[in-house]
């Protein structure tokens, strides 16, 4: 199922209601690892100081540095990948990590003009439950660079106090997999991402799956996985979600110039840049359903493997074996969450000058159309909104929205390429509300 791109209006009013706060909210700013000195592979671990529990936030902004030391240090000049974990406990020896943000490192930018230093913002209000009271988090970066090369790394949480809509209010972890090989037929990822069943308790109003992956290794077939475009897809219950792991946007890198490759397009990464995760949510269950995930990455073989007895040296590739340099083992860095939410208890939908304080579903543009048409609504506070398109005979014909969307104006390209000619009826579903127009495809 193709879910179609969703565009916040870019007009003045749009841009209004995005930016101007409702009220005057109590922010609080929590400064973690200053200048954390980091220049070998093994995690950096501290404990530190949050607002006790009690408070929500409808906004939680991670903002982290990396910089470089000074002479007669410098940075690590690879790319390296970099991630930020909450370990909470779970005995006096154990814990479980939960993965907040994700990094890659640049390349050189102490020479040739470099910015010297980059910063990242990255989104963690979902993982608010993790963040009270007494919070012990790891930064850890891939680097064997050691002496007085590295990076510093400084992260600041923003807090800003209200109540989210809709509130996450548990995250649990579906796969967390650091080195997933990929294209070794013994060793199959699937052997490592078993499908997990959870079920969802009465409050639950939507799940968000988050896939947080990237992709390593070079010189193999088709240049895996650094450099070679694969679909992953997620199952949640009977929905399949998408997506090629793909960055096609690195030259475009505000963490710039480096040296190096940095403008080579990457499996979900860039130098020098955050990694995004990818959202799914999922709005079609029942409280007390039992609900199933699963994880699908690309079929494919990597014929440059060393166990591969057909690879020939300098004829099926350059060389079978792997090295530290030109061929190392394809392999994805794999973390997939499940956020669950509900409505907070202090929730009340919140009118906006200029938003109209019911649903409006605007008549699609063109119409008649042909192929393609334009879908306008506006919703007067946030909440789960779905938007469909259905047959005479009542059958759903394409999904446009499912999701908790903010309130505010939206427009959603529908594209009926694949339908024949004849009337059709869009839908809107929101807060249980339900606004039908109808629509005309002429070939």
């Amino acid at each position: 199922m193709k879910f179609l791109k969703i565009n916040l209006i870019p007009t003045a009013l749009a841009i209004l209601l995005s930016t101007a706060p409702l009220a005057v909210a109590d922010t609080t700013t929590v400064l973690t690892f200053n200048q954390e000195f980091i220049n070998w592979v093994d995690p950096h671990v501290a404990t530190f100081a949050f607002p006790e529990g009690g408070p929500l936030y409808s906004q939680i902004t991670l903002r982290m540095e990396i910089g470089c030391p000074g002479s007669p240090g410098d940075c690590d000049p690879w790319d390296r990948l970099g991630q930020l974990h909450v370990r909470v406990p779970t005995s006096d020896s154990t814990y479980q990590r939960y993965e907040i943000a994700r990094f890659i490192t640049p390349y050189d930018i102490t020479g040739g003009g470099g910015p010297g230093t980059c910063s990242w913002e990255f989104d963690v209000t979902d993982y608010q439950t993790l963040l009270h009271d007494s919070v012990t988090l790891s930064v850890y970066i891939t680097t064997w660079i050691g002496g007085n090369r590295g990076w510093l790394i400084t992260a600041v949480f923003e807090m800003i106090e209200g109540a989210p809509d809709p509130e996450p209010y548990l995250v649990t972890n579906l796969w967390d997999v650091g080195y997933l090989v990929y294209g070794d037929p013994d060793n199959p990822p699937e052997s490592h991402i078993e499908p997990v069943a959870m079920v969802a308790d009465e409050s639950t109003e939507m799940i968000r799956v988050r896939v947080t992956c990237t992709g390593h290794g070079q010189g193999n077939t088709h240049n895996a996985a650094e450099f070679s475009q694969k679909w992953h897809c997620v199952w949640i219950g009977a929905a399949d979600f998408q997506h090629d792991l793909w960055r096609d946007d690195c030259e475009h890198n505000t963490c710039s110039p480096q040296g190096g490759t940095w403008r080579y397009d990457r499996a979900g990464w860039c130098p020098g840049d955050k990694v995004e995760p990818w959202d799914n949510s999922y709005l079609d269950f029942s409280p007390g359903e039992t609900i199933d995930f699963y994880y699908e990455i690309e079929p494919y073989e990597n014929f440059c493997r060393p166990t591969n007895p057909e690879c020939v040296s300098g004829v099926t590739c350059t060389d079978c074996n792997y090295n530290s340099t030109g061929h190392t083992e394809p392999n994805y860095c794999l973390m997939v969450q499940a956020i669950f939410y509900r409505t907070p208890l202090s929730s009340n939908p919140r009118e906006r000058a200029g938003v109209p304080a019911e649903i409006e579903l605007l008549q699609n543009y063109p119409n008649p159309f042909n192929p393609q048409t334009t879908i306008r609504f506006t919703l007067p506070s946030p909440g789960i909104t779905r938007l469909a398109v259905y047959n005479t005979s009542g059958q759903q014909v394409a999904r446009l929205v499912q999701d908790y969307l903010s309130a505010g104006p939206y427009e959603v390209t529908f594209d009926g390429s694949h339908l024949t000619s004849g009337v059709y009826f869009y839908t809107l579903d929101f807060r249980g509300t339900n606004t039908t127009r109808k629509l005309l495809l002429l070939k």
